[in-house]
């Protein structure tokens, strides 16, 4: 298939916009591997690794290579790394799919790995935008793809229900695992040792090795596999019960606080590594494998609300429901059915509460 710009801005677009219909209306095409390296990975990889490096060089913004190396050094390493890294996990997720029960299929694999990356790849290229913060973006987008690539792989290769949490995380260690040796190989030891001293910590007093990173991420994909498992049978009516939005109003505080806590956490990393650029010290790998650790917090950070709801006992198919009526009673304005009208009228009890 030829490079098509249109389809290539819409699979962007949609993968920041609409992630999941994108997602399966592009694997329902079964695209070869080829199509889609020509169409989104080939086209997206280059432009994030391009734009990255020069505007880290125009503003000073975050750039993961953008620092310790020449521009033109900079670039060929840049698209090397994002193109092994693509390479490798396609290759893991779906060798192991086999493995989990589920449907090995490297076109579809490679389409997962691509789809997903895009939060990640335009982060990468944003963050070189902006200076101080820009590493927090390009964390938070790479935090993102990592969440997306677990929700899309099930879809891509067909893993069941009950392996796919396993698959995730055996597969997420195989690829760390593989890029460690690879970089090695590539004569770039640092950034391995970087890694791993950034991505495992000495657990307890049992003296056992746990994963950072690596820890976190099995704990969120088990607490969204709990919280998919959930159902709610809303009320015939469609009304909300005082106590639900008081809960909710709680779970959302707390919400709040925690994101909050783990903003602050990300911003004192952030200025630490922008201390140390701007007393003329360059991004070393060593601060790479500091924001490789700092991963766990803000992927923390962006299922704060699901854990909560989760680790109060709560029903997050119910909590998402009783979001929805709030929202479209605010929305309304109270205009509508009995429910509406019902249910913004509790809302306007509440409001100063919501609005926080």
């Amino acid at each position: 298939m030829a490079f098509d710009v249109n389809k290539t801005v819409g699979l962007v677009k949609g993968g920041l916009l609409d992630a999941e219909a994108t997602w399966t209306s592009y694997l329902g095409e079964n695209p070869g591997w080829q199509q889609t390296a020509t169409v989104l990975t080939g086209p997206l990889l280059i432009a994030s690794v391009f734009l990255s490096v020069i505007f880290a060089r125009l503003v000073g913004g975050y750039s993961t290579y953008g620092y310790q190396f020449g521009w033109f050094a900079s670039l060929v390493i840049g698209l090397l790394m994002g193109a092994l890294a693509v390479v490798v996990a396609s290759f893991v997720f779906n060798f192991l799919a086999g493995t989990f029960k589920g449907a090995p299929n490297f076109s579809r694999a490679f389409a997962a790995v691509s789809l997903a990356a895009v939060p990640a790849w335009v982060a990468n290229a944003v963050s070189a935008l902006i200076p101080y913060l820009g590493g927090l973006l390009a964390l938070a987008g790479g935090i993102l793809s990592l969440v997306y690539m677990y929700r899309i792989m099930p879809l891509a290769l067909n893993v069941p229900q009950d392996k796919r949490v396993v698959h995730f995380i055996v597969s997420l260690l195989t690829i760390i695992i593989v890029n460690v040796v690879i970089t090695f190989a590539l004569g770039m030891g640092g950034a391995g040792s970087a890694l791993r001293s950034g991505s495992y910590s000495s657990g307890g007093d049992s003296g056992v090795a746990t994963s950072g990173v690596i820890g976190e991420i099995a704990r969120q994909a088990d607490l969204m596999q709990a919280a998919g498992a959930d159902t709610y049978t809303p009320p015939a009516d469609g009304k909300l019960e005082e106590e639900q939005v008081e809960t909710y109003i709680s779970v959302m505080r707390k919400t709040q606080a925690a994101q909050a806590e783990y903003a602050q956490k990300m911003e004192k990393l952030s200025k630490e590594m922008e201390d140390n650029k701007a007393a003329g010290k360059t991004f070393s790998l060593s601060d790479l494998g500091k924001a490789y650790s700092g991963a766990g917090s803000m992927m923390g950070a962006n299922n704060a609300e699901m854990e909560v709801v989760k680790s109060g006992g709560g029903n997050w198919a119910e909590h998402e429901w009783v979001k929805q009526q709030v929202r479209t009673a605010h929305l309304q304005q109270g205009e509508g059915s009995e429910a509406i009208v019902h249910n913004f009228q509790l809302y306007q009890k509440y409001e100063s509460e919501l609005n926080e």
